[in-house]
C-alpha cells in the first residue's frame, strides 16, 4: 500500500542547486530508497484522436469501373501523417498518393480498374481510422458492357487437334524454337499461345497461319530455367497443354 508522498526532482544540470520539482511519486513506508536515472527523461507519444477525423464524400453506392472516385479526409485539428492503401478484389495492395487541399483537408483519388469489392485502408500515425477498411464496390455499367468485344461462338472440337515439333519437347536458348499445331479437323476457332518462364511472360512469340487451320508457332527465350507453354483452341486447351519444358 503506497502512503507516503514525496517530490521528484529533475536535474537540469550537474548542480543540485538548479533542480526543480516537476511531480510527485508515492513511496512505500518499508522502502527507503529508489534508484533513479538522474539524466533520463521519458516522453510519451502524442495520442492520435482518430475519432475526430471525418471521411467526406466517400461513395455509399456502387461506382463504375475505370472511373475516378474522389473523397476527402478532414483532420478536424488532428495532427499526424495519413496513409491510404487501396486493396483490389484479388488482394493486391497499392499505396495511394495524397493531395493536400488545405491544412485541414486531404484529397484522395481512386481508380477501380476491375469489377468487384475493393477495400480502402486509412491510418493516421499508423493508427486505423474508425471504420477502416472502407468498402468500395465497382461494377461494369451497361454502356461499358455494350462496348466490350465478345468472341463469337464457334463449332469446334479441340480433341481432334494434333501437334508436332521440337519446340514442344525441348527449348534451346537464344535460338528459334518451333512447333506445328494442326487444327484442320477441329472445326473453326482461334488459336491462342502463351509462354511463361522464370521471369514472366515470353515477349517473342509468333503464330503463322499456314492455311486450312494449320499453324506454325515460333518463339525465342533468353533466360535458363523451366517454361510453361499453354496452347488453347478458343476456350479449351489443345491435347497435352499446358506443356512444361526446360532449357538446354
Amino acid at each position: 500500500m503506497f502512503k507516503v508522498s514525496q517530490d521528484i526532482y529533475l536535474n537540469a544540470s550537474d548542480s543540485a542547486n538548479h533542480s526543480k520539482v516537476f511531480g510527485k511519486y508515492q513511496k512505500a513506508p518499508d522502502d527507503d530508497t529508489y534508484k533513479l536515472n538522474e539524466n533520463s527523461v521519458f516522453v510519451s507519444p502524442e495520442l492520435t484522436e482518430v475519432d475526430k477525423i471525418q471521411i467526406l464524400h466517400f461513395p455509399e453506392d456502387a461506382v463504375a469501373v475505370n472511373e475516378f472516385v474522389d473523397f476527402v479526409i478532414k483532420r478536424n485539428g488532428v495532427r499526424g501523417n495519413f496513409e491510404v492503401k487501396f486493396e483490389t478484389p484479388s488482394g493486391i495492395v497499392t499505396k495511394i498518393p495524397l493531395i493536400n487541399l488545405d491544412p485541414e483537408r486531404i484529397g484522395v483519388r481512386l481508380n477501380p480498374a476491375f469489377e468487384g469489392l475493393y477495400k480502402v485502408h486509412i491510418t493516421c500515425n499508423t493508427v486505423k481510422l474508425m471504420g477502416s477498411p472502407y468498402f468500395l464496390v465497382a461494377q461494369i455499367t451497361n454502356e461499358e458492357a455494350g462496348n466490350q468485344t465478345k468472341l463469337p461462338t464457334f463449332q469446334s472440337d479441340p480433341t481432334k487437334i494434333t501437334h508436332r515439333g521440337e519446340g514442344l519437347q525441348r527449348i534451346v536458348l537464344n535460338e528459334k524454337n518451333e512447333f506445328i499445331v494442326d487444327a484442320s479437323s477441329a472445326g473453326n476457332n482461334i488459336l491462342l499461345v502463351g509462354i511463361c518462364g522464370p521471369k514472366g511472360q515470353c515477349d517473342e512469340v509468333s503464330i503463322k497461319h499456314m492455311g486450312r487451320n494449320v499453324y506454325d508457332v515460333t518463339y525465342r527465350v533468353q533466360d535458363p530455367g523451366q517454361y510453361v507453354i499453354a496452347a488453347k483452341w478458343g476456350e479449351d486447351h489443345i491435347p497435352g497443354s499446358p506443356f512444361t519444358l526446360g532449357t538446354l
